[in-house]
């Protein structure tokens, strides 16, 4: 009902703005046409018209029987002649320009698409790519446990392709890109391509993300710029410098022009992400520890957490980054070109964990239960199926139980890189082009983890918990140095590279004026290697961790090993504020090979372990046709792409088979090799020059992540906290299907004022989702997580956005700006069920139903100013586990950190601007939660708070 009656809306209102733009424009005076942004560029990732586009293709832009509206690139000191004459006697600043810039892109373009343009060089209007891409209608982003934006959903689809310039780029995976590796600083725009043509590159049928450089052609001579910026964030503790560079300059002379760009940058970032959480995923049925249900004053039954605990993340990151590009034309139909991009990545975090498990080993002194949000047992099997069970509120346990912390020293490095040269030629109905790429990433990462645990045998502990994160030791023993002992030692290594070599070469032909406008064609080769090595190994300490008898052995009592200088505090937080010790992170990587002496281990790193090594060679040859048609029906133009791409991919995998019967990994080789074709069509219909339809339909895929083709199956041995796993993937994975279509309706009212609305649905074949099950696997019961694919579902919603300017209003008021834009998503999977009972229809994971952007701008008198409020309603991370009591295949639930953000910059003069940030202005916290409603808690993280001040300088 309620997408129904926004789908009414949506229409309702776009049906309004047709009949308003038949009328004169109500309050501005500025033609629609005059754009300050050269934007042809961005019309499709891979297209090129004019002479200073980045682009790797010859495709038309300018949609045939469509009047183009020319504009400069942005960053551009020179508009064009038409330009100069409609914005006479208007100043133009840089936050309008870049509206200005993105609404062109849109509006010019053959597809769906939506856009950030850059303020000025160096300034995107988040510290991120992947914060800013949250802006962006129809866009959802989620954090990681390092509490940086980490996943981009697209109308609901994480499998987006990214592309730099229009070129693939991916980590070391071989597939996706990470968007926080990239400093936004680094970025002239970004567009998200929500369909697809012909010639745009196989691999994501949520859209494209195209990632815009700046070249030196660009702009019209020399050009510099710098920005710096400290920023400090309230759980981080510290005050991080960031800073960018960029010198470009072009010359003219006897052999033509040439032009030469240099850019660089850094971020540096402390950290702190703390978690508390109740093991809400593995629930059971609460017992007295002795197999006896507990049950509450209503004779009901009461819910067991596995445990209660928090999960800290303490750390400090390096991105430096450095892109450079060489143009040169020697004449009007002739470009040569050479650029690059060089990303890097450094982060040493601790993760410690501090966690007692007192359900179901001792019986609870004292429980009580909210008897409002009591469920039926769902769980197939149990003893108890179709009884009542009731979550708990609050909860005292008195006893010896396991309770512990955990030091988990991470060390990551890695890398991405990509170069590129490549030749344009344009004649007056032909135009060819020719690209040449190198890829390389990296990703290493290092873990050394020893636990502690505190003596419950000689000293029993008291945990008290209230609903619905905070709980307790009472008298806080864990702040006592001498109560922990020695548990296992726990390490791991994993080195993950990737490399491709790519060459396209792409042409066009231009017929002039008959139906068929034009058509493109082009064809494509790509090479990629990816490899995983690695290694993971758990040690008890020496003697044990416990005598005969359970209590804790006294020769491995840490204080007396190592000092009380091995111990440093976790960070206090409001559900834990008398926090606890644990192991230093510095003291365990200085350590590191006298550690390893003490559990009886030899110095350095594991050796490579044949369950964790895979190699996979993918080709892939691709070849496109499309053709370019328009015309019109009476005054009102029609436009329109029809095309096809046909696809071939090879891959060569080596890794190794497990035989759980002897425990034995044994040499594999498998080939395989898929065909598919990929038709799309396009029809744009402009009823007047500023009101205009689109309709789409296209065929698109994703290929399975190379970790998922792998068939090794690789375990880890159990932790303290967590249960022994396992992994393993599917070499005849298939890729992931849909059939998508798109509808729009686009009334753009001014250079900067539009009210766009639309609808789309995919058809969707094959998704893959990760499953966890248990399985016994010679005496040892480990959680097995696997790739399997789903079946079918689909997704469908619609989106609304509206940008305004209003420079019609008096004085300083007309300053004043307002974005807005609504995404409503709703859909279905058939998957299998986490309890092995066949195929349900479920939710798909990571999208939220209800998503929207709400900015104010302001832009006068030498000030810019932006507040922003992103929103996304609850979703749906992950199945909660087989062996959950809730059942039903429910899911554990996120409501996301939804957060304010202020953005203010001053310009003192020409040259130099004063610059004011502040992230999570309210303190916005993430919660999850098991299950349907908040009676079931997991996760409470602390998202930070940053405050940052900046100058920016350009000549």
């Amino acid at each position: 009902m309620k997408r129904n009656t926004f789908m009414t809306c949506t229409m309702t209102l776009l049906a309004t703005a047709i009949a308003s733009s038949l009328a004169p424009a109500f309050a501005d005076t500025t033609s629609a046409a005059a754009q300050t942004t050269a934007v042809a560029q961005a019309s499709t990732p891979q297209t090129t018209t004019s002479d200073t586009t980045r682009s790797t293709s010859t495709s038309t832009t300018t949609p045939p029987g469509k009047k183009d509206k020319p504009a400069p690139q942005a960053g551009s000191s020179q508009p064009t002649e038409a330009t100069a004459k409609t914005l006479q006697g208007v100043v133009v600043t840089p936050l309008q320009d870049s509206l200005r810039s993105a609404q062109s892109i849109k509006e010019n373009s053959t597809m769906v698409v939506d856009s950030i343009v850059a303020e000025d060089i160096g300034k995107l209007p988040d510290n991120s790519v992947a914060d800013a891409l949250q802006r962006v209608t129809g866009v959802q982003v989620a954090p990681d446990f390092q509490s940086e934006t980490a996943t981009v959903v697209i109308r609901g689809l994480p499998n987006a392709v990214t592309t730099l310039n229009g070129r693939e780029i991916f980590g070391s995976n071989g597939r996706e890109f990470s968007f926080q590796d990239l400093p936004a600083t680094a970025v002239s725009g970004l567009d998200v391509y929500k369909s697809t043509t012909a010639s745009m590159i196989t691999g994501g049928i949520a859209g494209t993300v195209d990632i815009r450089t700046f070249r030196p052609l660009d702009f019209d001579g020399f050009k510099a710029s710098a920005t710096y910026t400290d920023t400090n964030s309230k759980y981080g503790a510290h005050t991080d410098p960031n800073g960018s560079f960029l010198v470009s300059d072009r010359w003219h002379g006897d052999y033509g022009d040439f032009g030469a760009l240099l850019g660089g940058g850094i971020q540096t970032d402390h950290y702190s992400y703390s978690a508390p959480y109740v093991d809400s995923n593995l629930t059971s049925v609460l017992t007295d520890g002795k197999g006896n249900p507990v049950r509450n004053s209503n004779g009901d039954l009461v819910v067991g957490n596995n445990q209660y605990g928090a999960d800290y993340n303490i750390g400090y990151r390096k991105r430096p980054e450095a892109n450079y590009a060489l143009q040169w034309k020697p004449n009007d139909q002739t470009e040569v070109y050479v650029e690059g991009l060089y990303t890097w990545l450094h982060d040493e975090y601790n993760q410690p964990f501090y966690f007692t498990g007192p359900q179901n080993v001792v019986a609870p002194s004292y429980v009580q239960t909210n008897n409002s949000a009591c469920f039926p047992v769902g769980l197939l099997g149990s003893p108890y199926y179709g009884q009542t069970i009731c979550p708990v509120t609050a909860a005292s346990y008195t006893g010896n139980y396991y309770t512990a912390t955990s030091t988990q020293a991470h060390q990551d490095w890695g890398h991405n890189i990509q170069n590129a040269i490549g030749l344009k030629w344009k004649g007056d109905d032909l135009k060819l082009s020719t690209d040449l790429t190198r890829n390389a990433s990296s990703y290493y990462n290092e873990d050394f983890v020893i636990d502690t645990f505190l003596d419950t045998y000689t000293n029993p502990l008291t945990t008290t918990y209230s609903y619905p994160h905070s709980w307790s030791l009472v008298g806080n023993p864990q702040n006592n140095p001498n109560n922990y002992y020695l548990n296992g030692l726990y390490q791991a290594w994993t080195d993950n590279r990737a490399v491709q070599t790519a060459w396209r070469a792409d042409g066009s032909y231009d017929f002039g004026s008959s139906w068929l406008n034009s058509v493109n064609f082009g064809v494509r080769y790509a090479n990629t290697t990816t490899q995983q090595t690695g290694a993971s190994f758990d040690q008890a300490p020496p003697g044990g961790s416990n005598l005969p008898d359970g209590a804790p052995n006294p020769a491995n009592n840490v204080v007396n090993l190592f000092g009380a200088s091995y111990f440093c505090n976790v960070p206090s937080t409001s559900a834990l504020p008398a926090g606890a010790l644990t192991g230093c992170y510095n003291y365990l990587v200085n350590n590191k090979n006298a550690l390893r002496n003490f559990y009886g281990l030899p110095d350095g790193n594991l050796p490579p372990e044949d369950g964790q090594y895979f190699k996979i060679n993918e080709k892939t040859y691709s070849v496109y046709g499309e053709g370019n048609y328009g015309g019109s029906f009476g005054d009102i133009s029609y436009d329109g792409i029809l095309g096809v791409r046909l696809e071939k991919v090879e891959r060569q995998l080596s890794a190794y088979s497990y035989d759980t019967s002897d425990s034995v990994y044994s040499p594999l080789g498998i080939n395989t090799s898929q065909h598919v074709a990929l038709p799309n069509a396009t029809f744009n219909l402009h009823f007047t020059d500023t009101l205009q339809m689109r309709l789409s339909a296209g065929k698109t895929l994703e290929y399975p992540d190379f970790a998922s083709l792998n068939p090794s199956l690789t375990l880890s041995p159990a932790t303290a906290n967590v249960i022994a796993e396992g992994s393993g993937g599917n070499a005849y994975l298939k890729p992931i299907k849909s059939n998508s279509y798109d509808g729009t309706l686009e009334w753009y009212f001014s250079d900067v004022g539009s009210l766009t609305g639309g609808v789309f649905y995919h058809d969707i074949t094959g998704y893959i989702e990760t499953y966890s099950s248990l399985q016994n696997i010679n005496g040892t019961t480990y959680l097995i997580s696997s790739p399997q694919s789903s079946g079918s579902g689909h997704l469908e919603g619609t989106e609304l956005a509206y940008t305004q300017f209003f420079s019609f209003l008096p004085g300083a008021w007309n300053g004043l700006g307002m974005q807005l834009n609504f995404t409503y998503i709703d859909g279905s999977l058939k998957t299998p069920a986490e309890d092995g009972t066949g195929f349900i229809t479920a939710p798909f994971q990571n999208v939220s139903k209800d998503n929207y952007n709400i900015v104010a701008m302001y832009e006068k008198y030498g000030w810019s100013a932006r507040l922003a409020y992103s929103y996304r309603s609850r979703y749906s991370e992950a199945f909660l586990s087989s062996s959950s009591i809730i059942g039903h295949n429910q899911s554990l639930n996120d409501d996301p950190a939804n957060e304010v953000d202020l953005s203010i910059g001053y310009d003192i003069n020409k040259y130099f601007t004063v610059v004011v940030n502040a992230t999570n202005l309210l303190g916005a916290k993430f919660h999850s939660y098991a299950g349907p409603g908040t009676a079931l808690p997991q996760d409470l993280r602390y998202t930070d708070r940053t405050y940052g001040l900046g100058v920016r300088f350009k000549m």
